[in-house]
């Protein structure tokens, strides 16, 4: 009786083989985009793996037994869990869906373990019903079961960075424009805004602006506080749902796509650009401001950070955080392109690569339904949105050179 007790049982029938279930349990990467929020692991026996959750709880384990396609077990130890136990999960596959049967064994009894049971019963029921979405759909509950702020977001502001700008703060999230339709454009938040609460919780960073979220569904109105031009301001939002990408089914017609959106991006750009002097494009409205050029190489360090991240997740790694616009980089791409048709040519040759890189995905990232829609929403919804917000900064920078 003791050990029914002490051992907690799930099910699910996922529709995809079981190599690609095997590869959930045993993928860094993979673990990520469906479990936790951080995980290292050596699949091996005897190898060890680490699973890390952005609301603070952690796990440790070791592989014990290790048969592709059709059994993973390790041993598990969380964060305040006074004693080891055991996870085994066995694969069974037919016609294209994978039977799933999990067990998490030795689990305390007493009173002191109720709620990690609870947590670790509810856990386990959420994340084998995410897989199943990530696996069949692409699309991971986490994110697109979440409200949608709507912003894209240009870093972090740290506690060092706030005192140089006068700010009473300890952090917060800075904003680098709005995408149309949402929430946030309709609350008139813009570019250079520092969004420090939401809905009552600071937003210091990124793990905080996501826990601030959680609590919220989309279509409910949150209070917003942020700063602007060193004054705090609050307005009402509407969390809006998070957009889904119609991504092409094939490499080829994604790249076509993507040539097109990327098109219409560089006539738009052109026509920005149309007439404007090479001291107009160096003009730097105030210090600490980029000029026309300093923006450009932005959006090629950004280019060239999305095209990383494919390259990676194409090798089965995972690209941990992205360049925070160092200084030094922005500088050194301005070095190499000094002038300004060298610096539009350059942004317009680095696209061009992403659209050849899409091209050439190998059939085994197709298959990969949450690697391929999260490289289609990035690259088709979120670089454009973000390349049309910096679109209205060079403008601010050229009037600012021409006033």
């Amino acid at each position: 009786m003791d050990k029914e007790r002490t051992k907690l049982s799930f099910s699910e029938t996922i529709t995809a083989k079981p190599a690609d279930v095997y590869r959930a349990f045993t993928n860094r990467g993979m673990i990520r985009q469906w479990l936790c929020n951080n995980a290292q692991v050596d699949a091996r026996a005897g190898g060890r793996l680490y699973l890390h959750w952005q609301q603070g709880y952690f796990a440790s384990g070791e592989y014990t037994e290790l048969e592709p396609d059709k059994e993973v077990a390790f041993t598990w130890q969380g964060k305040g869990e006074t004693a080891v136990s055991n996870v085994h999960i066995s694969l069974s596959g037919d016609n294209g869906t994978t039977q799933i049967e999990l067990t998490h064994k030795n689990v305390g009894t007493d009173e002191s373990w109720e709620q990690t049971r609870n947590e670790l019963q509810q856990g386990w029921e959420s994340g084998l019903s995410n897989l199943k979405a990530v696996l069949e759909t692409g699309l991971d509950r986490r994110i697109y079961d979440q409200p949608f702020l709507g912003i894209f977001i240009g870093g972090t502001v740290s506690a060092e960075q706030a005192k140089e700008l006068k700010l009473p703060i300890d952090g917060g999230i800075q904003v680098s424009g709005t995408m149309a339709g949402t929430g946030a454009e309709a609350a008139g938040l813009q570019n250079e805004d520092i969004v420090v609460n939401l809905g009552g919780s600071e937003t210091i960073d990124f793990p905080s602006l996501r826990a601030a979220l959680d609590p919220f569904k989309a279509g409910e109105k949150v209070k917003v506080t942020y700063f602007r031009e060193g004054k705090k301001q609050h307005v009402m939002m509407l969390l809006s749902h998070r957009p889904v990408p119609n991504v092409p089914e094939t490499p080829g017609a994604f790249a076509e796509e993507l040539r097109d959106i990327y098109d219409q991006l560089d006539q738009e750009l052109d026509t920005l650009l149309n007439g404007v002097t090479e001291a107009e494009a160096s003009y730097n409205p105030a210090e600490g401001e980029w000029n026309v050029k300093e923006v450009l190489a932005h959006l090629i360090g950004t280019e060239r950070v999305a095209q990383l991240g494919i390259a990676t997740r194409i090798t089965n790694g995972t690209l941990d955080g992205y360049p925070n616009n160092p200084p030094a980089w922005v500088k050194s791409i301005t070095a190499v392109y000094p002038t300004l048709p060298d610096i539009v040519a350059a942004w317009k040759r680095t696209e061009s690569e992403t659209v050849a890189l899409i091209a050439e995905l190998p059939p085994e990232f197709v298959k990969q339904k949450i690697n391929y829609l999260n490289t289609g929403n990035n690259l088709m919804i979120g670089l454009p949105g973000h390349s049309r917000t910096h679109f209205n900064q060079m403008r601010e920078a050229i009037a600012s050179a021409r006033e």
